[in-house]
């Protein structure tokens, strides 16, 4: 089953603004600020899209993790 798509401009968007209803996150720069949306070659169902790494991974968050998760899983990238 395919899944609706969406241009890197609109994910990033989505991801945005998910990202600022999150009380302490609002006006920071996360990697979704900074490195955007960028598309990959993807395995059987897998997401075609994800976000540039752009910081250290040890500052990564858990809950902007899973927020990509979810709109990978809801999402592909418009080719």
């Amino acid at each position: 089953m395919t899944r609706p798509t969406r241009t890197a401009a609109e994910l990033q968007a989505l991801l945005l603004e998910r990202i600022e209803a999150i009380p302490e996150l609002r006006g920071q720069l996360t990697d979704v600020h900074t490195g955007g949306v960028v598309g990959i070659a993807s395995e059987e169902g897998g997401p075609n899209w994800t976000v540039r790494v752009m910081t250290d991974r040890e500052r990564h968050r858990h809950d902007i993790a899973r927020i990509i998760r979810q709109l990978q899983m809801r999402y592909d990238l418009e080719d």
